[in-house]
């Protein structure tokens, strides 16, 4: 694996560039040199080896990053410090840095105000800028019960050059975030690239379109790192036309961007978002614009086939493993350059004997001129029930308010009877104004099905 990439060699350069907007406040590469080295005087002094990393200030979550990287500590990031996952995931760790005490947890604790008093009794010492570093993140699967994925900071290093390679455009622009940094995909976007190409990034969350008018009014141009939920929702407020020029670039991951929202985008920023096709294990293999192109594409250097069970295989090399990686996403091959995505290996289920899948259930619901988005699933009891949270077109919610609900639950089940048969079409349904999902904006199965079980219908 060959990489020019290397993030340590970057903050001990330091230097007068913004790095970071705080609180209307730049941070240069000196500021942020000094705050890692002092944390990693710290750090290399404890008999830890494995250290979790919770801190959701993405300035002070950067630095503590590299300042274990360059002591040399084994970097764990929890997605949640929730009680019930912390715990499950404990055994992967020796030791937490972060703001508050966790009570659920009894390793030893530290916070960065901690380190840092102690940094300054130790004295400075040499660092190398080569040695492998261990990280250890989670992914949550389709129960929610957190798996560890093992990986390393030269993998990451990798997946910065190709994302270089591959977006050269975006530049030194700032880097507006909606997404976690605790996740693969903004550790890497928000953080990681943005620091090797000298682009400052905001360390308050876009969560709003009030945050993002803001934001852009007074860093703009910018590129900004979001989800397909913070992109169904946020471009749909009146006032988000006006700021749209100032939005160099739009990424997106974490799920599929939907055709009307990447149509309703196109329509205000002239092109659709990039989408990046992923995951925490392989990290980005594949990018479209569906202003462009339905296809996905392959990252610089990603090599892609399809599986016996026609899924995509992948090979990286920011994938460091002997044999290629079989996602759950199910593909057709187009030729050398392309492939479209056919749904998800483990969405089909079984209903009363009969075989269902849920991506398609979705798919014909979205076609639906009353439906934005649409999560299906089944919720098991003495009789399975296929259930459905789903947001609604304008055309849908003036559905729902003129007629009631159990006549738009009638109406489309009636319109999808024509795709399934009767068991399949499903009894219970939940109407939201935004789709539930973790800090990454991520759907999650489990948070659907945790909804539908909250019956109102």
């Amino acid at each position: 694996m060959n990489t020019s990439v290397n993030v340590r060699d970057v903050v001990l350069a330091g230097g007068k560039q913004t790095l970071a907007w705080r609180s209307k406040t730049a941070i240069n590469g000196d500021e942020l040199r000094a705050q890692v080295l002092l944390l990693a005087r710290a750090l290399a002094r404890l008999d830890a080896h494995s250290i979790a990393l919770w801190l959701p200030d993405s300035y002070d979550f950067l630095a503590a990053f590299l300042a274990l990287a360059l002591a040399g500590k084994r970097i764990v990031l929890p997605h949640t410090l929730q009680a019930g996952a912390s715990v499950q995931m404990a055994e992967h760790f020796d030791a937490l840095l972060a703001y508050e005490p966790q009570p659920a947890l009894t390793c030893p604790q530290y916070s960065p105000s901690e380190l840092m008093a102690r940094g300054l009794l130790e004295p400075e010492r040499e660092y190398s800028c080569h040695n492998p570093v261990a990280i250890t993140l989670f992914t949550s699967g389709s129960t929610g019960a957190p798996q560890p994925v093992h990986k390393t900071l030269q993998e990451l290093e990798a997946e910065v050059a190709v994302l270089a390679h591959d977006f050269p455009s975006v530049g030194a622009s700032p880097v507006i975030a909606s997404v976690s940094h605790h996740h693969i995909y903004g550790l890497l976007h928000v953080l990681l690239w943005p620091l090797y190409r000298g682009a400052p990034f905001v360390v308050e969350p876009v969560q709003f379109p009030e945050d993002l008018i803001e934001q852009l009014s007074r860093y703009g141009p910018a590129v900004w790192v979001a989800s397909p939920t913070h992109l169904a929702r946020i471009p749909q407020s009146t006032v988000f036309v006006a700021s749209a020029p100032l939005l160099l670039e739009v990424f997106s991951s974490g799920g599929l961007l939907s055709e009307r929202a990447a149509a309703g985008l196109t329509a205000k920023l002239a092109r659709s978002p990039v989408e990046v096709l992923g995951s925490t294990e392989t990290g980005g293999v594949a990018w479209r614009r569906q202003s462009d192109s339905p296809r996905w594409r392959a990252l610089h250097e990603v090599e892609l086939a399809q599986s016996a069970r026609g899924c995509l295989l992948v090979r990286s090399g920011h994938l460091n493993l002997p044999d290629a990686f079989e996602m759950g996403d199910k593909i057709a091959m187009l030729d050398g350059h392309g492939f479209e995505l056919l749904g998800r290996v483990d969405t089909v289920v079984k209903v009363e004997g009969k075989r269902l899948s849920l991506t398609e259930l979705e798919a014909r619901l979205s076609e639906s001129p009353l439906i934005d988005q649409a999560r299906a699933a089944v919720v098991r009891g003495r009789r399975d029930e296929v259930g459905v949270v789903a947001t609604l077109t304008e055309a849908g919610a003036q559905a729902l308010e003129r007629s009631g609900k159990h006549k738009l639950n009638t109406q489309l089940r009636h319109y999808l009877s024509g795709f399934f048969d009767r068991p399949l079409i499903p009894r219970r349904w939940r109407y939201l104004e935004h789709m539930p999902s973790n800090a990454q904006g991520k759907v999650l199965m489990a948070d659907i099905v945790r909804c539908l079980e909250e019956r109102h219908s």
